[in-house]
């Protein structure tokens, strides 16, 4: 698998399949699903609430899956001898946050249609109460909004930061990765 993508006069090779090499999956959809649950138990509790003062807990779930992916790169790290490539360890960060973001979303998804009555269809839905004026107003009054931007937004965010910090602070010795990273191989200009 090796795409290129022509930006002017540079070529970039991105070789995702020796990544995936180094990938471990098992481990990735692992700490994928518990990053999942683990932002579903205070989104639950937010769903069955709906109550705007309670967005909160959907932070708390963002935290708590930042948690997972930190502690899912930490154990590659250690499986590598603490001296794996740095963009080696931010590429399984990233897919782990992934996954974790695609089973967040499902739960979500599942949550919102098992305890918002008529969620599916067009009969009055639960709504969020103590919402602000400037709110997004779709028929669940912004409750399913909240819900699935902190699945997806927000997760991803505490996801890339753990991804992008994390490996510089783990790798032991840093003036062994070549100059240019693995996936990003710049072959000048033809």
């Amino acid at each position: 698998m090796e795409a290129i993508i022509k930006t002017g006069n540079w070529h970039v090779f991105l070789t995702t399949s020796d990544m995936l090499k180094k990938l471990n999956k098992k481990a990735t959809l692992i700490t994928g699903i518990i990053a999942g649950v683990l932002f579903c138990i205070p989104a639950f509790i937010y769903i069955r609430s709906a109550n705007y003062e309670n967005t909160w807990m959907l932070y708390m779930g963002s935290f708590l899956f930042m948690i997972a992916v930190w502690i899912h790169t930490m154990i590659e790290s250690k499986r590598r001898d603490d001296n794996e490539s740095t963009v080696a360890l931010m590429f399984a960060s990233h897919m782990g946050t992934m996954v974790g973001i695609v089973v967040s979303c499902i739960l979500c998804f599942l949550l919102l249609s098992l305890f918002v009555p008529g969620y599916l269809s067009s009969s009055h839905p639960k709504t969020l109460v103590e919402e602000p004026a400037n709110i997004i107003h779709d028929k669940t009054d912004g409750l399913s909004f909240n819900v699935f931007m902190a699945a997806t937004v927000i997760n991803f965010s505490v996801g890339s930061f753990t991804a992008i910090v994390l490996p510089f602070m783990l790798k032991k010795n840093q003036t062994r990765d070549p100059r240019v990273p693995t996936p990003l191989h710049n072959r000048g200009s033809k």
